[in-house]
C-alpha cells in the first residue's frame, strides 16, 4: 500500500501542473472576491433633513467601514447610479429612507439590513428629543449622547448553540467558498486516475500480485484525500499568514473542520466514477455537478441573503452548504465541534452512503 502511495506522489511530482493551477485559481478568485473588494464603496446620499440631523446620520453611517458616503443633490444622486458612477444612492427623509440600487450591486440586502438598524436608532433618538419642549431638546440630546458613551449599566447577551444570527465576513466567505468549490476538481483528478487504472487493466495486475484489493482502494483514497487536504492547507496558510485574513482564532480548527467535507467529496466522486462509462464521461459529470453544488451551497454568496424557498430547500443537497457551515462555525461563530454536530453528521452520513454504493457498483462492474 505504501509503495502505491509513493508511486502516486512521484507521478504528482513529475506532473504538478494541474494541482498548481487549481491552487492559484483558488487564491486569485478568493482574493478578488473577498480581500480585493474591501476598498470602501462610494455611496451617494441626499438628505431632506436639517443640517444637524444630516450630520448625525452621516456620523452613524460612517461606522459602516466598507462604505464611503458623500452628500449630493437629489438629481445628482439619481444620476450617480443611472450613469454607473456608483451602485447605491440613499435618500434620507424625515421618518424613512429610500434606496436607488443598481442591478449589479450584489450586497443590496446586506447593506439595507445595516442601514435599517442604524436609521431606526437615529429616528428613535429624534423622536425622543422632539418629544421635549424646544428649550430642553439640547440638554436631552446631550444626555443621550453621554449615555451612549457612558451607559448606566451594561447588558450582556448569551445564547445556547450557534443561534447568533447572521454574521458576515466577505473575506472568509470568499476564501472558504472558492476553496471548497475548486477542491472538488482536485479530488476528481485523483479519482480519475483510479478510473483510468481500472480501464487500462492496472488494477488487475495489482490484485494478481501480492497486494490485496482493499489495500489498493485505501492507497488510492488516501492519496486523493491527502492531495485535496494539502491544497486546502496551502491556500488557508497563504491567506492566514501571508494576506492576513482574520480567522477569529479558529485557524487550527478550520484545518480539522474541512476533513469531513473532503471525505464526503471523495465519496461522491467514487460514486460518480462507478456510474461513469469512460474517464471523459466522469470528468463531464463532475463538472456538471460541481457548479450547482457551489451555487446552491452558498460558495458565491451567503445563503442568508437568498429569499427563494426553493433554492434554500435545494441547498440541503449540496455538501458545500455543510462544509461552509462548519468552517464559518469554528471561525466567525466560535463554535465547538459538538455544536456543529448536525452538519458533521450529515457529511459523514453522505460519505458512508456514497462510498458504500460507489465501491459496490465498481466491484460489480469488474466482476
Amino acid at each position: 500500500m505504501m509503495d502505491i502511495l509513493k508511486t502516486k506522489f512521484l507521478l504528482l511530482k513529475r506532473k504538478p501542473g494541474e494541482f498548481i493551477v487549481i491552487t492559484v485559481i483558488i487564491c486569485v478568485f478568493a482574493y478578488i472576491m473577498g480581500v480585493g473588494q474591501q476598498a470602501k464603496q462610494l455611496i451617494a446620499v441626499h438628505s431632506a433633513l436639517d443640517e444637524k440631523q444630516t450630520e448625525q446620520v452621516l456620523n452613524e453611517l460612517g461606522k459602516l467601514s466598507n462604505y464611503e458616503f458623500n452628500v449630493y443633490e437629489q438629481d445628482e444622486a439619481k444620476a450617480f447610479v443611472e450613469e454607473g458612477k456608483g451602485d447605491v444612492a440613499v435618500f434620507l427623509q424625515g421618518d424613512r429612507y429610500d434606496l436607488l440600487v443598481s442591478t449589479d450591486f450584489m450586497n443590496a440586502t446586506l447593506f439595507q439590513n445595516e442601514l435599517e438598524t442604524i436609521y431606526q436608532n437615529i429616528v428613535q433618538q429624534f423622536a425622543i428629543v422632539n418629544a421635549y419642549p424646544e428649550e430642553m431638546q439640547k440638554e436631552v440630546a446631550t444626555a443621550i449622547s453621554q449615555a451612549k458613551v457612558e451607559p448606566s449599566f451594561a447588558i450582556q447577551y448569551n445564547n445556547f448553540g450557534n443561534d447568533k444570527g447572521f454574521e458576515w465576513d466577505p473575506k472568509l466567505h470568499s476564501l472558504f467558498g472558492f476553496a471548497l468549490f475548486m477542491v472538488i476538481y482536485t479530488v476528481a483528478s485523483g479519482v480519475n486516475h483510479l478510473v483510468m487504472e481500472r480501464r487500462n487493466g492496472v488494477w488487475n495486475r495489482l490484485t494478481v500480485a501480492s497486494i490485496q484489493k482493499w489495500e489498493v482502494y485505501i492507497a488510492n483514497l488516501t492519496y486523493t484525500f491527502l492531495l485535496g487536504y494539502l491544497q486546502i492547507v496551502i491556500v488557508l496558510c497563504i491567506f492566514h499568514f501571508g494576506v492576513g485574513v482574520d480567522f477569529y482564532g479558529g485557524f487550527a480548527q478550520s484545518l480539522i473542520a474541512v476533513i469531513p467535507y473532503l471525505l464526503c467529496i471523495i465519496a461522491i466522486t467514487i460514486f460518480v466514477a462507478s456510474i461513469a462509462t469512460t474517464p471523459g464521461h466522469f470528468n463531464a459529470v463532475m463538472t456538471v455537478i460541481a457548479i450547482p453544488f457551489a451555487m446552491l451551497g452558498g460558495a458565491y454568496w451567503p445563503l442568508e441573503i437568498v429569499s427563494s424557498k426553493m433554492i434554500l430547500a435545494l441547498s440541503y443537497i449540496s455538501p458545500i452548504t455543510y462544509g461552509l457551515e462548519m468552517l464559518k462555525g469554528v471561525t466567525i461563530g466560535a463554535s465547538t465541534f459538538v455544536e456543529l454536530l448536525q452538519p458533521l453528521s450529515l457529511l459523514l452520513f453522505m460519505t458512508v452512503v456514497f462510498m458504500g454504493v460507489g465501491i459496490n457498483v465498481l466491484e460489480k462492474k469488474s466482476s
